[in-house]
């Protein structure tokens, strides 16, 4: 069991798969932390662990090492910078903030605590599939990246955005179908082609809920990366279903494709590795790499190494898609 110990703030849907991760990996949830008291104080009696209404309250109290904030995007840059200036290590959610500004004060509150470790749940990184297909790009067999596509088709009606007052706004989302449900499939393409970005062009929408949002929910982008191949990127919620997320890396040798299965083709020749549609216990297209990727977050620290998903590849997509909004 670890030595360290955990506090989450905001007990919503997304810190459910932190708890189950938090208790597989053997690490002691010392406190949970919510403005709505009720969620609060089921959470804490399920977990039998202390409980707090203000994240304040929760940090001046301090009897814990690792702050995960599963709160609404707003507050995560905000709820990052007070827990680091309280000595706490920290795993966020995505999206790391709502912007580049956002995002350049949290690296410099980490530059002043550089003793600290800070995350942020790209989970699907750690999927069997991500990690095959990282291998083999780092390999070198499959020659030169030409280029990338990523397609999220998915659907979200007008009862998922009321459901909580944060969602589909401008000022507390941050933007629509890019930030929220296409992020992590934007960060897979980014992470794969492991390529600086030299320009993009781009187009936002709202196609199917502009009587309800504020935001896109239809995006596309062109990646333009210095090496000279290219990425496009397409997100819909306008979809009749929530279908498999699509990711193809095209090579001089051959190509990579992720969707209902990975299939991986060099020189003419296809093979199908596995079928990864339905992970266990999980929607088809969540993923199910919190468990890996929260162990792998207390190992760093334990460890004092540098985490994967830090602050310089998290902003990634977050200079992207504040580009995108400022058009």
């Amino acid at each position: 069991m670890s030595f360290l110990k955990a506090a989450v703030v905001g007990c919503g849907n997304i810190s459910h798969s932190h708890f189950t991760a938090l208790e597989k990996n053997n690490i002691n949830i010392a406190a949970v932390c919510d403005i709505q008291e009720e969620r609060a104080d089921n959470a804490a009696e399920k977990l039998n662990c202390k409980v707090f209404y203000n994240i304040k309250e929760m940090l001046d109290w301090g009897n814990f090492d690792v702050v995960h904030i599963c709160t609404p995007h707003y507050l995560h840059a905000d709820m990052t910078i007070m827990s680091l200036n309280y000595g706490k290590h920290v795993l966020c959610e995505k999206p790391m903030a709502l912007n580049s500004k956002e995002a350049d004060l949290i690296e410099k509150t980490i530059q002043k605590h550089n003793t600290l470790h800070y995350g942020v749940c790209f989970q699907n990184r750690y999927n069997e599939s991500s990690i095959i297909m990282r291998e083999i790009v780092d390999s070198g067999e499959m020659g030169k990246i030409l280029g990338a596509r990523g397609i999220v088709c998915w659907d979200r009606d007008e009862s998922y955005y009321t459901a909580d007052a944060w969602r589909g706004t401008k000022g507390f989302e941050g933007g629509g179908v890019l930030i929220n449900q296409s992020i992590h499939t934007l960060d897979m393409l980014l992470w794969l082609v492991g390529e600086k970005i030299s320009n993009i062009h781009s187009s936002i929408s709202t196609k199917r809920l502009f009587n309800t949002i504020e935001v896109e929910d239809t995006a596309d982008i062109l990646i333009e990366f210095e090496s000279g191949a290219r990425g496009i990127f397409f997100a819909t919620l306008a979809n009749a279903i929530n279908a498999p997320i699509e990711l193809d890396l095209y090579f001089e040798n051959g190509k990579i494709s992720l969707g209902d299965k990975l299939l991986i083709q060099i020189k003419g020749k296809e093979e199908e590795l596995f079928d990864i549609n339905h992970p266990i216990g999980k929607k088809s297209y969540w993923g199910d790499g919190h468990n890996a990727l929260i162990g792998d977050f207390y190992d760093s620290i334990e460890h004092s190494r540098k985490f994967s998903i830090n602050e310089h590849e998290a902003r990634k997509t977050i200079d992207i898609l504040t580009k995108v909004y400022s058009n």
